[in-house]
């Protein structure tokens, strides 16, 4: 994780060595698990999400970036029975999935009005994610870790809560899908789909 970090902002920082304009946000999301719901399919309003893009060739149109976001999906279970060589237990349970991703990402965009307050667009991220697949029962506990390559299709809206202000806000839908699997738990890969919400930090 430590070094898709570093590469992520090496990349950025590369980026914004061609970019007149930039901005960066900070944002809740929202996510819902469409993968191998007989096992976890319980919304996780428990993430985030931290972005940086840059525009480039002196335009609003195109721009180019990256995000790094997380989500914790948890789903209460009821008592039941497991066997295994030593005997059975019988318990009520958690699952957990804890997931984190990072993404470089193009945008298109199209601004609105003469003072380019609105900027609905449309993007796609490529990345890495990394699952942790987490089962609590009783006093004991299950974890499996998975990476995988990670494409998120996105469309949203970059708002300037006026002209000159750096200030605004950002909300999109997105779709992930990530190649990571786990045998113990069902998955040959993980796909959410997912709504973020969040404030823009945006120059002049």
């Amino acid at each position: 994780m430590k070094k898709l970090l570093l590469i992520g902002v090496f990349a950025l920082l590369v980026i914004n060595s061609f970019a007149q304009e930039n901005y960066a946000y900070i944002a809740w999301n929202y996510q819902y698990p469409l993968t191998n719901r007989e096992w976890l399919k319980d919304p996780s309003s428990r993430g985030g999400a931290v972005g940086y893009k840059v525009f480039l060739n002196g335009s609003r149109r195109f721009s180019l970036g990256g995000e790094v976001n997380w989500t914790t999906f948890t789903q209460y279970a009821p008592t039941e029975t497991f066997y295994n060589t030593n005997g059975a237990i019988t318990t009520d349970y958690f699952k957990y999935v804890y997931s984190y991703g990072i993404v470089l990402s193009s945008q298109y965009y199209f601004p609105m009005g003469e003072k380019e307050l609105f900027f609905p667009y449309v993007g796609l991220g490529l990345g890495a994610n990394r699952n942790t697949y987490t089962l609590f029962y009783n006093i004991y506990s299950e974890e499996y870790k998975a990476w995988g390559f990670l494409g998120r299709p996105e469309a949203g809206i970059v708002i300037r809560f006026s002209e000159g202000r750096s200030l605004g806000a950002i909300a999109a839908v997105h779709y992930d899908f990530s190649t990571n699997k786990n045998s113990e738990f069902g998955y040959k890969n993980f796909s959410s789909a997912g709504f973020k919400i969040g404030l823009v930090l945006m120059s002049h």
